[in-house]
């Protein structure tokens, strides 16, 4: 289950940077907000805690997460997130 989670997670990051070369249907600020939400989710699913293996895959999945919000130019608009 968690490796169909993972997989997911991947899969819609790399739809992620392929969106982000034409964010016509979004602007770039919400696609951000989007980023930053998902990341700030893994976040407090590792402050809950849980298996070891659980805390190694979210912490994977965020990783991945802030690449994906670096490599979009996010930290531009880091005062303008919520």
């Amino acid at each position: 289950m968690m490796r169909l989670r993972r997989q997911r997670l991947i899969g819609s990051v790399v739809l992620v940077g392929v969106a982000s070369m034409g964010w016509a249907a979004e602007p770039a600020l919400q696609q951000c907000q989007k980023l930053k939400d998902k990341i700030e989710h893994y976040d407090q699913l590792r402050r809950k805690g849980g298996k070891g293996s659980e805390m190694d895959s979210w912490k994977r999945s965020r990783r991945e997460l802030e690449k994906a919000f670096r490599a979009q130019g996010c930290h531009y608009y880091r005062r303008e997130l919520k």
